[in-house]
């Protein structure tokens, strides 16, 4: 199936093989070639089953979270009636509770998808790096290559796509947390053992903001959603409008410049 990541190696048209240029000789002091002695691809495959070693446990993790079961729904009638919050723990002490459950659960998730996003972006730099159409292989027939290469950039899309749904249950907690702090500040100087003053919301908020945007971890999770567009063009192979080159430049920047 085609794959956004065809163009890397897609040859240019239909040419005559009598006008092919000839075949430049094999440059073994490649980088391809050095230190370990595998082939690039080869070490691309290696990197694929790293993550998805890891990826396994992590999608437990996903199922364990439930983060569908914080989700918080909003719909047009809200605009106009105030009605009552079904997440409402009805105590202080109990809201407290739930908070640190959210965060506890956030904490999790993303902690884990940083080292697969680490994984996924090395996948991205040496696929970028070396794999085109005239990637050869002194140990490997072209079909071998070929087929080696259709199943890098399936392991590459999977990878999009496990990424993708931690960051929408990343989405789903980080605005469970912020509709949370809304009903803490409900018992600001409400007296009694449901106190609790404006200034710890303040901290609370300052803090889940350091936690949500990624900058506690130093990684931008919501790179990694997915809209419709982008999940459909995965999944029929199309073409998305930036380039691979764009991809990994913006997610090499996921891990130093998170959202504000």
């Amino acid at each position: 199936m085609p794959s956004l990541y065809d163009d890397l190696f897609e040859e240019d048209g239909k040419k005559n093989k009598t006008n092919a240029p000839k075949s430049q000789p094999i440059d073994l002091d490649n980088d391809r070639f050095q230190e370990t002695g595998k082939e690039s691809l080869d070490e691309i495959l290696i990197l694929a089953k790293q993550f998805n070693i890891k990826a396994e446990p992590f999608s437990k993790l996903l199922t364990n979270t439930r983060a569908i079961d914080h989700e918080v729904e909003k719909g047009i009638i809200d605009f106009f009636l105030v009605s009552k919050d079904k997440y409402d723990q009805g105590t202080l002490a109990k809201e407290r509770d739930y908070y640190n459950l959210l965060q506890n659960k956030f904490k999790a998730v993303i902690t884990s998808m940083r080292d697969l996003g680490s994984i996924h972006l090395e996948t991205i730099k040496q696929f970028n790096r070396d794999i085109d159409k005239d990637y050869y292989s002194i140990q490997k027939t072209d079909k071998q290559v070929q087929s080696d290469k259709e199943i890098a950039i399936d392991h590459i899309n999977m990878q999009r796509k496990i990424l993708a749904d931690a960051a929408a249950s990343l989405s789903i907690l980080e605005e469970a947390l912020a509709n949370t702090e809304d009903r803490l500040r409900n018992y600001i100087n409400a007296g009694g053992v449901n106190n609790i003053s404006r200034s710890e919301c303040e901290i609370l908020a300052q803090k889940r903001i350091d936690l949500t945007s990624g900058k506690s971890y130093h990684f931008d999770y919501s790179f990694f959603k997915m809209n419709l567009l982008d999940k459909t063009a995965i999944a029929m192979g199309m073409y998305l409008k930036e380039t691979t080159a764009q991809y990994l430049d913006k997610l090499a920047k996921t891990f130093v410049s998170p959202k504000n």
